[in-house]
């Protein structure tokens, strides 16, 4: 769901072990910060491999590149709760 005219947010989805992805918006970078409470699990859509995922805790941001679209970014929870949290980004 968009916020605004280059911010969007994502929740994570109902069924914990599950990924979702940032709504579509054609962007290069993308500014993501975690104020969730929860440890979130980022990736490339598509990625499998366990050291493609990166860690970004609660209260940390990161920035992601080389992106031509905001949905080929990708989160769950760290620890695959079912309870739903929100991530917020700022598209460039």
């Amino acid at each position: 769901m968009d916020s605004g005219p280059n911010f969007l947010s994502v929740q994570t989805a109902a069924v914990g072990t599950d990924w979702t992805s940032f709504p579509a918006y054609g962007c290069s970078m993308l500014h993501v910060l975690n104020n969730s409470g929860a440890s979130v699990h980022l990736r490339r859509k598509g990625e499998t491999g366990a050291s493609r995922v990166m860690l970004l805790k609660d209260g940390q941001a990161w920035s992601v590149r080389s992106l031509t679209n905001a949905d080929q970014l990708e989160v769950r929870r760290e620890d695959t709760s079912n309870t739903q949290v929100t991530l917020h980004a700022e598209a460039e």
